[in-house]
């Protein structure tokens, strides 16, 4: 399955990403990913699997499409770069 420009923005809403977070993982220029994300030019291949690798790495498992169109997990275990919501107290609450 190919990462598509959703699959992308889902991905980086589950693990809570800014784009800049997904520049510093996959090494793909911040423009790129930014119009990728916007619908515009495809990435070469070696970036759209870096972005895909460095999803994978932080927890995100991609689902194949089983008749309902391709999706995305974020794998068990895996940790959000954020707080649970048992883990907030008003120090950390900002």
């Amino acid at each position: 399955m190919s990462l598509t420009p959703s699959l992308s923005r889902a991905a980086r809403a589950l693990l809570d990403f800014e784009i800049a977070d997904l520049v510093k993982r996959s090494g793909v220029p911040k423009v790129i990913i930014a119009e990728f994300e916007k619908g515009g030019r495809i990435p070469q291949r070696q970036d759209l699997a870096a972005m895909r690798l460095a999803f994978e790495e932080a927890g995100i498992q991609f689902l194949d499409d089983d008749g309902n169109g391709p999706g995305l997990r974020l794998r068990r275990g895996a940790r959000q770069s954020g707080l649970r919501p048992e883990e907030l107290t008003a120090e950390n609450d900002d």
